[in-house]
C-alpha cells in the first residue's frame, strides 16, 4: 500500500519522496496535511519516522484538538508512512462522526468515538513518557489504540522474553495486567501512586532470573534429543516426552523452581519394551544426581542413548497410528504400543480403545479392556480411562 492510495491528493513535494503536502478527503471534508519525514542517505530513513513532522490547516486542528499531539508521537511510533495514515484516517472519520453526533447529545458524541479517544490526552501522553524512560529498545510493538503495548526483556543466557501489558483507562490508579510464557503466575506488585513501566519491566526480569536453569536445562533437551511432546515447547511448558526408540519413550514433568531435583517420570510404549526400562529406572532411582543435566541424569537411569538429532531423524519417531494413520489426534499422539516384537504398532489411545469397545470378542476387567491388535491379533489392552 503507497500513500497516493490512502490519499490521491497528499503529494509528494520532493524527489526524495520526504515531503508530502495537498489536501486529504474523509467523509466528503477536504484538510490540508503536511508531513516531513526523516532523511538519510539522500532519501527515506528506513524503518524510522521518530523524527517526522506533521502539520495541518486550523479546521483539522480544532476538531482532533489535544489528540493531534498524540497523532504526531503516533507517526513516530509507526514503521511506515502509509501504516501511520491508515490509522490517521481511521481517527480523522472517527472524530467527525462524533463531532455530527455532538449537535444531539454529549453522550452520544462520547460514544461516537473509538475507544481510545475517550481517553484523555494525559493518559497517551504518560505512556508515551514512561516508554521514553524505559527506552524504546525495550518496546517490541505498542496497539494503536494503546491498550496494550509488549515488551522484550533479555535473561542471563541471553534468551528473550515477551510481557504484554494490558492498559485499563484509569492506569496507573488501577494496576496494569501482564501476559508472561513462564512456568507460574507473575504477580505484579503496584502502586497507584508512583507505579510505572520501570516497575514492570524491573520486576519482570527480576522473575526471569528464578528460572534462568530451569531454561538451560530445558533448551538441552530440546537441543540435543528428539522431543515428541509438546512438539513446539513455549517457555511455560515444563512437560518432555522424550523419544526413545519408535515404540517407547518418557515423559518427565520438571519443578521449574528446583529444576534439578528428580522429576515426575513416566514410560510409554508397549509393556514388553518398557518392562526392563522401568526395572533400570527403579534400580537407579536413589542416584539421580542434582549436580548433573536432567538429560545425563536420564540417561543415567534408564540406561539408555537417547536418539541424537545429529544421527537420525524425527520421523524415526513420529510413527502414525495404525487406526487413523494420523500421527497428532486432538494434539495426542500415540502413546498405545502393541507389545509383540514382531508388530509394535503405535496406536492412540482413544483410536484403540473404540476399536476394541466394537469387538465382540473383547472383554472388559477391572477397568481394563483385553482385545487383539488390529494388524497382528495378538493380545493387546488398553485402560478404559486413559
Amino acid at each position: 500500500m503507497q500513500v497516493h492510495d490512502i490519499f490521491p491528493t497528499l503529494l509528494p513535494r520532493n524527489s526524495e519522496f520526504t515531503i508530502y503536502d495537498g489536501l486529504i478527503n474523509v467523509k466528503n471534508e477536504s484538510y490540508q496535511l503536511r508531513i516531513e519525514l526523516p532523511q538519510a542517505n539522500g532519501g527515506v530513513q528506513p524503518g524510522s519516522l521518530e523524527n517526522a513532522r506533521i502539520d495541518c490547516d486550523w479546521r483539522l486542528s480544532h476538531l482532533l484538538g489535544d489528540y493531534l499531539d498524540v497523532l504526531r508521537q503516533r507517526l513516530k511510533l509507526s514503521n511506515t508512512l502509509p501504516v501511520f495514515l491508515v490509522e490517521f484516517r481511521a481517527i480523522v472519520e472517527s472524530c467527525i462522526t462524533a463531532a455530527v453526533s455532538s449537535s444531539s447529545s454529549s453522550a452520544s458524541a462520547n460514544a461516537g468515538w473509538p475507544q481510545s479517544l475517550r481517553l484523555p490526552p494525559k493518559f497517551f501522553s504518560r505512556i508515551i513518557k514512561e516508554i521514553e524512560g524505559l527506552g524504546w529498545d525495550r518496546l517490541a510493538f505498542v496497539d494503536p489504540s494503546f491498550s496494550h503495548l509488549q515488551l522484550v526483556a533479555h535473561d542471563d543466557g541471553h534468551r528473550s522474553h515477551p510481557v504484554t501489558v494490558h492498559f485499563d483507562s484509569n492506569y496507573p490508579t488501577v494496576a496494569p495486567h501482564c501476559t508472561v510464557d513462564l512456568p507460574a503466575a507473575f504477580e505484579l506488585r503496584w502502586s497507584s501512586q508512583d507505579g510505572c513501566l520501570q516497575d514492570v519491566y524491573h520486576q519482570f526480569t527480576e522473575a526471569l532470573k528464578a528460572y534462568a536453569d530451569f531454561w538451560h536445562l530445558m533448551d538441552e533437551i530440546d537441543s540435543s534429543v528428539w522431543v515428541l511432546e509438546p512438539e513446539h515447547p513455549n517457555r511455560s511448558a515444563v512437560l518432555r516426552r522424550i523419544a526413545i526408540s519408535s515404540s517407547t519413550s518418557v515423559q518427565i514433568e520438571v519443578d521449574a523452581t528446583a529444576p534439578r531435583a528428580l522429576p515426575t517420570i513416566q514410560l510409554l510404549g508397549a509393556a514388553q519394551a518398557v518392562s526392563p526400562l522401568r526395572e533400570h529406572l527403579n534400580r537407579n532411582l536413589d542416584n539421580w544426581d542434582v549436580n548433573q543435566s536432567i538429560l545425563d541424569n536420564l540417561t543415567m537411569l534408564l540406561g539408555v542413548d537417547f536418539p541424537s538429532k545429529s544421527t537420525t531423524k524425527k520421523e524415526e519417531f513420529h510413527v502414525a497410528c495404525g487406526i487413523c494413520y494420523a500421527y497428532r489426534l486432538d494434539d495426542a499422539a500415540p502413546t498405545e504400543v502393541c507389545a509383540d516384537e514382531r508388530c509394535k504398532q503405535p496406536f492412540h489411545h482413544l483410536c484403540l480403545y473404540e476399536w476394541l469397545r466394537t469387538l465382540p470378542a473383547s472383554r472388559v476387567s477391572f477397568n481394563v479392556i483385553f482385545g487383539s491388535c488390529p494388524y497382528c491379533e495378538q493380545p493387546i489392552t488398553v485402560k478404559m480411562n486413559g
